[in-house]
């Protein structure tokens, strides 16, 4: 098979070069200065420059034929792991990931045109954030509180009922038919034995349908608070962890914040709603300051790893490095590194390294330890010369590996 200078050189595609005098500049000036910068940290560099070389001696051939290849082939790989994602639903986070993976050889927009988030009141602008929308399905002045729906929840619970209407046996839209079978309730209520437990709960669920069905805005109360009780439960065992970091940082995580909204639409909410309930929950105005996150702020592009950039270099290498050392072992091995490296490269706040890192390697240490203890360890995760030399600058960080040797 003929070899295709832009896909060996990992060169770009949108649109790809196609005049020689171009080309040989590009990898001249451009191309070859920053290979020789990260020779040390990524022998394939070394490769690179040597390719070039001879390809520029060569006199570029082929090179526009070359370039709508390498083009064709790699867009039909961009567009196969876009209809995987739309497939699996798209987020965040996984056209972060595909942009990620992409990114040398097309642009962005190029990119992220195959795989189109919602639109959606989180209003995740590419450069601030933009409060949502109440959305009509959770507007209401006095939504019944949390604490009388777990209450209410427990009694239908005891009765094998899902809500008021399920109790009352009718749906939600027949109104007409409430007022009847409230009654009818009352009359259960009294027919059932005093000696029965289930005449106090019935008893008490009683005294919500006439209370929440008595007038229209009681019972648009009732409506949207059974709308968000499922909201309400995630918040209260999952979202109140969050508060107090972020309002003791005084920074909203970004990231955290949508991954969050994403987590909610699983609980069958819409984009508009899952937006809504989580600004709702951590920023609205009338929340106490006690409980008020500041409003999320989109990480500065760029910003990356900043000053620790180097150390990402030897970090990626490193594991690069390892997947190479392990291409005979066990596919589990193989995965967790590379994700690893996803997991470095998202890292976007040079603020959150340290601690990022340091996630990392004892999530990598509870892996590898479950590997030996499964017999499929067969070899220690790093090649011993690599680890000796890719971290000799960090030493402590290098003290952490050891771990992973025998």
């Amino acid at each position: 098979m003929t070899r295709n200078i832009f896909l060996e050189l990992e060169l770009f595609l949108d649109p790809p070069i196609d005049t020689v005098g171009a080309m040989k500049e590009h990898l001249e000036k451009e191309k070859t200065p920053d290979w020789n910068k990260r020779i040390n940290n990524e022998p394939k560099y070394k490769t690179f420059v040597a390719k070039a070389k001879s390809y520029i001696a060569d006199g570029c051939p082929s090179l526009e034929q070359q370039g709508k290849e390498a083009r064709t082939e790699k867009y039909a790989e961009l567009e196969s792991q876009a209809k995987t994602i739309i497939t699996s639903g798209v987020t965040e986070r996984k056209v972060k990931n595909l942009v990620n993976d992409f990114i040398k050889f097309f642009r962005e927009g190029t990119i992220k045109k195959l795989v189109p988030l919602e639109s959606s009141s989180s209003n995740q602008s590419e450069d601030e954030f933009v409060v949502p929308a109440s959305p009509a399905s959770l507007k209401c002045d006095k939504p019944v509180s949390f604490t009388d729906m777990v209450k209410i929840s427990d009694d239908l619970r005891e009765v094998g009922k899902k809500d008021l209407y399920d109790l009352l046996g009718i749906s939600q839209s027949n109104e007409s038919e409430i007022p009847r079978k409230v009654k009818d309730l009352e009359k259960r209520v009294r027919d059932t034995s005093s000696t029965d437990y289930k005449k106090d709960v019935l008893n008490r669920l009683h005294g919500r349908c006439a209370l929440y069905f008595k007038e229209k805005s009681h019972q648009k109360g009732y409506d949207v608070a059974k709308k968000r009780y499922r909201f309400d439960e995630f918040a209260n065992k999952i979202l109140k962890h969050y508060v107090d970091g972020w309002i003791e940082k005084k920074k909203t995580d970004w990231k955290q914040y949508h991954v969050l909204i994403d987590e909610v639409k699983k609980l069958e909410y819409t984009q508009d709603e899952a937006a809504w309930l989580v600004y709702e929950y951590f920023c609205h105005p009338s929340l106490s300051e006690k409980r008020k996150c500041p409003l999320p702020e989109m990480p500065k592009k760029g910003a990356g790893w900043g000053k620790h950039e180097v150390l990402r270099s030897h970090l990626v290498f490193l594991f690069n490095d390892s997947i190479e050392y392990h291409r005979s072992s066990n596919p589990r091995i193989k995965n967790k590194l590379q994700s690893v490296i996803e997991q470095l490269n998202e890292i976007d706040d040079p603020d959150s390294v340290g601690n990022t890192v340091k996630k990392i390697i004892e999530d990598l240490r509870t892996f590898w330890d479950k590997c030996k203890y499964d017999g499929i360890a067969s070899i220690p995760l790093f090649k011993p010369t690599t680890l000796a030399t890719a971290l000799v600058s960090y030493p402590n960080l290098k003290n952490s590996f050891q771990h992973f040797t025998p």
